[in-house]
């Protein structure tokens, strides 16, 4: 979540929860009107869904696929989800 150096903590995933929701609102300030946000994420911690809450939005959808060929140190495979974002008010 983040940096590595903030952990893994319960502070550190409420740090990441309003960071990301803030941006998200911030940017709503400049979407059209029946906006569509996707947003890549490897969420082990299931916040997305609080994230979205919080920045006024719905998950319309989840997309999974696997990562398979990575650049760091760890090749292990692992999996992301795309999330399709929208408006809680333009929820279809």
């Amino acid at each position: 979540i983040g940096p590595l150096f903030k952990g893994k903590g319960k502070v550190a995933r409420e740090n990441y929860v309003i960071g990301i929701s803030d941006v998200l609102l911030n940017c709503k300030k400049f979407l059209v009107k029946d906006y569509d946000v996707f947003l890549v994420s490897n969420d082990n911690f299931n916040l997305y869904p609080l994230i979205a809450e919080r920045a006024g939005m719905v998950i319309i959808n989840q997309y999974k696929r696997p990562v398979l060929n990575r650049t760091e140190k760890d090749k292990n495979a692992y999996g992301e989800i795309i999330f399709h974002l929208k408006d809680k008010g333009g929820k279809e």
